[in-house]
């Protein structure tokens, strides 16, 4: 996995100690019933990275708002998405973080294979070296405050 990806999603999550150059992303699945907690089930955040040239950014954001999350948001299992957008020099990176009640709403979204990206029909006019993979987290706390 890209460490451009890896350094996104870690400064999101706050969780530096996760991570090490080596690590696949299989390391950071989140797993059924993993967790330590006594919960049954978490909710389970799903996270893609896009990056695409600047000159291209504010298309790119229409596009992936309207065909990705708009229709993300209407599928069953699915708590929200959140699009984050960073402007570095003559790229923008794009992150959209998607809520689930668990990895079985994933699977039933995703297929079996649930860390592999979706990519949209128009992701080719839009992306730079596409990343094949997502990331998952057990959500542990959500929310602003």
């Amino acid at each position: 996995m890209k460490n451009t990806l890896i350094g996104l999603l870690l400064s999101v999550a706050a969780a530096s100690a996760l991570a090490s150059p080596d690590s696949s992303a299989a390391s950071y699945l989140a797993v059924p019933n993993a967790s330590a907690s006594p919960k049954a089930s978490r909710m389970i955040a799903r996270i893609w990275h896009g990056r695409t040239l600047a000159s291209k950014a504010d298309a790119y954001e229409k596009y992936l708002s309207d065909a990705g999350v708009a229709k993300m948001r209407k599928l069953p299992g699915n708590l929200g998405v959140e699009l984050l957008r960073r402007n570095q020099g003559g790229n923008s990176d794009f992150l959209v973080i998607s809520y689930w009640t668990s990895i079985d709403a994933v699977k039933s979204y995703a297929g079996s294979d649930y860390a592999k990206a979706r990519p949209l029909d128009r992701d080719r006019e839009f992306l730079l070296d596409p990343e094949p993979e997502v990331v998952h987290y057990e959500v542990v706390r959500s929310g602003a405050r």
